[in-house]
């Protein structure tokens, strides 16, 4: 009996001198370039009604909390085959532009982002007709039109949202609106695919990504980013009560005043 008393003693002795020697863990805010995988590409060929294939590779790097500098490199291949024509389209493209979040962190582990964007894309591709037929008062004609080498520029705006699902992983979609801004002609048919840009036969054609990225966690902070608008400060009761007291200090002041002025006249 008298052990066991000394060993429980012991234990309550030393329990709180191994609470008082772990220390806490330490919560850090990382940030670094982001490198992602836009997955919807990889959809393209079950929507589409031409064969499309390709793929995008997107990259961000966060300048001042609230902005990240992107670039996006991909490559488009088309084929479409059907009974009036046969044609091909291929190339790479590029996109750079930049993100900024309009949302505000909340805390050092928030990394959750919603974000407005433009983008300015260029692609130099190429176009080839193998087939094609129509019929006029003659009857069906047959042609073929040759390989030629095609560029054109645009630009995007775009809205998007980006989650961290696990730490350094990230998953994100945006919707973008693109605007030609210019294009190389070919003189036998004008491209209606661009890569990188999509179907020209719309004024502003719409574009949907998806993207998983990783980010590399090489900058350690303890600084959060603040928002790009201060919002007022939410007023409470004690606020309201404090301007009341002021308020009615400096009544009280005016009529103190009054009354002096009253008494020497």
């Amino acid at each position: 009996m008298d052990k066991t008393l000394r060993s429980i003693f012991i234990l309550l002795l030393l329990n709180p001198l191994i609470g008082f020697g772990q220390k806490k863990s330490e919560v850090w805010r990382y940030e670094g370039p982001r490198i992602g995988l836009d997955v919807s590409r990889f959809l393209m060929p079950y929507i589409q009604k031409s064969t499309r294939s390709g793929f995008e590779i997107q990259a961000d790097y966060p300048y001042k909390g609230n902005f990240f500098p992107t670039v996006e490199v991909g490559y488009l291949s088309v084929d479409d085959d059907n009974e009036n024509f046969h044609y091909t389209n291929k190339g790479p493209y590029g996109r750079i532009g930049v993100d900024v979040n309009i949302n505000k962190f909340e805390s050092l582990s928030d990394n959750d982002l919603v974000f407005v964007g433009v983008r300015y894309g260029y692609t130099h591709f190429s176009q080839e007709t193998l087939s094609a037929s129509y019929t006029n008062y003659w009857g069906t004609l047959n042609t073929i039109f040759p390989k030629d080498y095609l560029n054109a520029h645009w630009a995007e705006l775009l809205f998007g949202l980006k989650g961290e699902l696990l730490p350094n992983i990230f998953f994100g979609w945006s919707v973008r609106a693109k605007f030609l801004l210019a294009h190389t002609d070919d003189m036998h048919v004008n491209p209606y695919v661009i890569p990188g840009l999509g179907y020209t036969n719309k004024e502003v054609p719409f574009d949907f990504s998806a993207t998983v990225s990783y980010r590399f966690p090489i900058i350690k902070t303890k600084t959060l980013p603040k928002p790009l608008k201060s919002a007022s400060p939410k007023r409470t009761d004690s606020d309201e009560e404090e301007d009341l007291q002021n308020e009615n200090n400096q009544n009280m002041n005016k009529s103190g005043s009054r009354n002096m002025n009253n008494q020497k006249l």
